[in-house]
């Protein structure tokens, strides 16, 4: 069976045999050549990809690791004595009262009590109109 003649299809046998014709066969050290630089650059890529990760995590750690940490404060309140050194009073500003202004303006004018005595102690009277202390237990 012949088969019908298509114009195109003469077309492409008349492509592929120019095809044939110009093309030649690269020999194995041009193959080899070609191989080897393939090589090279997927040798270089994995070692640039190893060294970006290896410098960002060295990077990160340093960076988390040379962070000075906040600091904590006191479980409490500080003593009123010691301001913290968060709250230093503003410029200007009255100073807080001293442990020592308040015991002195708290205690009775004649009294003996001493800076460090303790504010539990309260004077009472009698019915003898005399002065006496007696001291509370904190609650």
């Amino acid at each position: 069976m012949s088969e019908p003649q298509d114009p195109l299809r003469s077309l492409f046998q008349e492509a592929a045999e120019a095809g044939r014709d110009g093309s030649v066969t690269a020999s194995a050290g041009e193959i080899a050549a070609r191989g080897r630089r393939a090589r090279r650059r997927r040798v270089v890529a994995v070692v640039s990809v190893v060294c970006l990760a290896f410098g960002g995590g060295a990077a990160t750690t340093v960076a988390l690791l040379s962070r000075t940490p906040a600091p904590v404060g006191p479980a409490g309140p500080p003593p009123p004595a010691r301001p913290s050194p968060d709250r230093q009073p503003a410029p200007g500003s009255t100073p807080p009262p001293t442990p020592e202004s308040t015991v002195s303006a708290s205690a009775p004018p004649g009294s003996t009590d001493t800076p460090s005595a303790p504010p539990e102690t309260t004077a009472t009277t009698s019915s003898s109109d005399a002065p006496r202390e007696t001291a509370t237990e904190p609650p």
